[in-house]
């Protein structure tokens, strides 16, 4: 069961060119124990102990924040998901073979015909980052180069719907509370969070 919050977190925090969706090896953020770290430090000197109204987090940070928020156990940072952003999605980037073998099982209804080795894109965007409420969604699957229909994944992500109250839409949506005053977005590599003074 923790195993697929780390598959259902992936699917979920993912228009430009194919060209720019694919990540060119080593680029982007890795996502990282310590980078978890450094997001919940981040987040909270903002939004709990409010010692600063604005700070930036790296979106790999970030990323494992919300993992890790979601229940999904430590990871070994050899992990070899990428992280990258701009100002309208977040990527994470990475191949099959980098999900643990039980969750690369878990996949294999969407993913049994293709190569281990085969490279993947979740582009995620944000829909809604204020009234109390960041709001992830997954807009679309990259799999070597190719969009992946929705009638593929769609289903597996309604059964995480079922297991993770924090998603929403049919599992595609994960919800993250903040402050009700606070405002958030995404810029090249970071999500930029603020708190009014």
């Amino acid at each position: 069961m923790v195993r697929s919050s780390l598959l259902a977190a992936v699917l979920l925090v993912s228009v430009a060119p194919l060209g720019a969706q694919l990540a060119i090896p080593g680029t982007g953020s890795p996502i990282t124990n310590a980078g978890v770290a450094r997001a919940a430090v981040t987040v909270d000197s903002v939004f709990l102990d409010r010692q600063v109204s604005m700070a930036r987090v790296d979106v790999g940070d970030f990323t494992g924040y919300l993992l890790a928020r979601l229940g999904v156990p430590p990871f070994p940072d050899s992990m070899g998901f990428r992280v990258t952003s701009d100002t309208a999605r977040i990527r994470i980037h990475g191949r099959l073979m980098d999900f643990p073998a039980d969750s690369r099982a878990e996949l294999g209804p969407i993913f049994a015909f293709l190569d281990s080795t085969s490279a993947f894109t979740a582009e995620i965007s944000m829909p809604q980052r204020d009234g109390g409420v960041m709001r992830f969604r997954l807009e679309r699957l990259v799999v070597n180069g190719f969009p992946i229909p929705e009638f593929l994944f769609l289903p597996a992500l309604a059964e995480y719907a079922k297991r993770y109250p924090v998603l929403a839409q049919g599992g595609r949506d994960f919800l993250v509370a903040m402050p009700p005053e606070a405002k958030v977005r995404i810029g090249m590599g970071v999500l930029e969070m603020r708190m009014p003074k």
